[in-house]
């Protein structure tokens, strides 16, 4: 990474390395950790973790100023902050740099580069997709190249840690609902409010992933009202898998306060729009509901459910393995089906399907691997291999508790919880002090 003052990155992406780098020395300076810094704050340890990466977007104002206060900068951070003009990262800025269509380059924003980084300002200081949105010529390849960016965000879920990514969708997503406002062509409004609607839901996955619940269900929600507003069924029906996972709170793997039935509900309304839905989005709203029939100790609707689901990955080709579904395979609906026999009780059935999955997963999908694994670690456990199942609880607790993906911390967290009989064995003990030592860092 070259010094912030050598001319390399467009001046807002400089300054926020140089913040970043600020905030974590008066952190550490102060002996403070993130976890406690983030307490005294009123913010999520992810939050404050996400402020001392660099290469990342400017934390907001409000944040900072939270933070100055903390470690008693006076105002230095404030100051700091202030220096730098709000900008997109480079990848959105990028796209924009190549989207103007030939026949109306004469008529749109004359693009003016200011480094060579992809980094653009338009004619009197106008962010670009400003610029773009006041111009109201938004052509089929600037919104083409938006909806690579989205599938592009979405893909690389699995691989990259959602605190890095978390601020790049939501930027991104402010951008395409800027340029959905300013279509003035109906054919432009309906491609941009679909893609708006996806963006959203894909927003959604990684406020979930970095445990901002109110997030996550705020820009699903929006998603789905978009969606049946616009009369749009494949949005419509994309955002009620996953607005059903939020309303339910995953209680089947976390055992929060959400309500299944609700959740089993708003399943079967994404079921409705089926003629509409790619296989993978079929293959994972039967998988949902098999998952759900299991923790209601419905062995049939659970195999009925999941017949359904492998009917749908049967169907799967690779030009479905993208953005939202880019990990939907056969190994995917493994991993479901090992977790509902470990919730049928079965774990000798549960283990099986569970390590073929854990074997098959590809590398770049380490959350799916991640996610057999913490179940594996429980069907061990419920079949009286308890060394195996804590060992494997806690190993797999620590990538979580580095990646940051609190949504897979939670469902760790909910396999120690059903260790709660055994706590006084020695494996489960020291598993416990395990977790304690990670959380206390």
């Amino acid at each position: 990474m070259g010094d912030p003052g050598d001319g390399s990155k467009q001046p807002s992406a400089a300054i926020a390395d140089r913040l970043a780098r600020e905030i974590k020395r008066r952190r550490i300076a102060a002996g403070l950790s993130q976890r406690v810094l983030a307490t005294q704050i009123g913010y999520s340890r992810q939050y404050v973790s996400m402020t001392e990466w660099e290469d990342a977007n400017l934390p907001s104002p409000e944040l900072v100023t939270a933070i100055d206060t903390a470690l008693g900068a006076d105002g230095a951070l404030i100051a700091l902050r202030g220096q730098a003009r709000i900008g997109r990262p480079a990848v959105i800025d990028r796209c924009l740099s190549t989207t103007t269509d030939s026949a109306e380059s004469d008529e749109s924003v004359d693009w003016v580069p200011t480094v060579d980084c992809g980094w653009e300002v338009a004619p009197n200081d106008l962010d670009p997709v400003e610029a773009l949105a006041r111009s109201r010529r938004i052509s089929d390849s600037t919104i083409t190249s938006f909806t690579a960016v989205t599938r592009l965000l979405a893909s690389q879920r699995q691989s990259i840690a959602p605190e890095a990514l978390v601020g790049l969708i939501a930027a991104h997503r402010d951008s395409v609902a800027e340029l959905f406002r300013a279509a003035q062509n109906d054919r432009a409004k309906a491609r941009l409010g679909a893609l708006l609607g996806e963006t959203s839901i894909v927003a959604s996955r990684l406020w979930s992933a970095v445990g901002d619940r109110p997030m996550a269900l705020a820009n699903c929600v929006y998603a789905r009202r978009l969606a049946d507003k616009l009369r749009n069924p494949l949005i419509g029906g994309l955002a009620r898998i996953f607005e059903s996972n939020l309303r339910s709170d995953a209680a089947t793997l976390i055992g929060a306060d959400g309500d299944i039935v609700i959740g089993l509900r708003i399943l079967r309304e994404a079921a409705m729009f089926g003629n509409a839905l790619p296989p993978a989005a079929r293959a994972r709203i039967a998988a949902e509901q098999a998952q759900a029939y299991a923790v209601l100790e419905l062995p049939r609707e659970c195999q009925d459910a999941l017949t359904v689901a492998r009917r749908a990955v049967d169907e799967i080709g690779e030009a479905d393995r993208t953005g939202l579904f880019s990990d939907w395979n056969a190994t995917r609906l493994q991993v479901y089906e090992g977790t509902c026999r470990l919730f049928l009780n079965e774990p000798r059935k549960a283990i099986a399907a569970l390590e073929a999955a854990v074997r098959a997963t590809a590398a770049e999908d380490r959350n799916v691997a991640l996610a057999a694994r913490v179940d594996l670690a429980s069907a061990y456990v419920l079949d009286g291999e308890l060394n195996q199942g804590c060992q494997l609880i806690g190993e797999t607790y620590e990538i979580l508790s580095a990646m940051g993906n609190q949504r897979g911390i939670e469902r760790a967290q909910q396999a120690v919880e059903r260790l709660t009989p055994l706590r006084m064995e020695r494996p489960v003990r020291e598993l416990q002090q395990r977790i304690a030592a990670l959380t206390a860092q």
